[in-house]
């Protein structure tokens, strides 16, 4: 099968440096398009949040999803920059919302056909209490999908 849509959930971790490595390398096998896509989460942050510059702001001020956008803006460009490094140019993608659903959402609408997304390996006791978006994209999704693991150090 040839993948010519890749879709790489990026959040700056070494595994997901690792899923977009892994997209770029073999995007040009594909003659593919590689799309990456950073999700904010706005449940993952405290109920409150303290900025150097204006102190405490609380959560879902248009102040604080600004924080979080710039954010996502800092780790795309990272994202963009990696793949530019190799030779290949990738769509960037910036959405709000839980990362489970989000990352499916997005692949259904750029027609990607394969998903590829890292994965920290987490236990089944912390998979349980924290949840674990890489399991649940390959339960849910409809488009086939890679998990990539980082190499564990030696």
């Amino acid at each position: 099968m040839v993948f010519k849509t890749l879709l790489v959930a990026y959040d700056g971790s070494e595994f997901g440096r690792e899923a977009l490595r892994t997209a770029v390398a073999n995007a040009p096998l594909w003659d593919a398009t590689v799309h990456a896509i950073y999700v904010v989460n706005p449940r993952y942050y405290a109920s409150t949040i303290v900025d150097p510059q204006i102190g405490v702001v609380e959560p879902r001020s248009e102040h604080w999803i600004g924080m979080l956008e710039r954010e996502a803006e800092v780790m795309l460009a990272e994202a963009t920059q990696i793949a530019t490094d190799a030779g290949v140019t990738i769509v960037p993608h910036m959405v709000i919302g839980d990362p489970r659903d989000e990352i499916i959402e997005t692949a259904k609408e750029i027609g990607a056909d394969l998903i590829i997304l890292g994965s920290a390996g987490k236990g089944r006791t912390k998979r349980f209490l924290l949840g674990s978006v890489s399991t649940s994209v390959v339960t849910e999704s409809p488009i086939a999908t890679l998990v990539i693991h980082a190499p564990h150090e030696k």
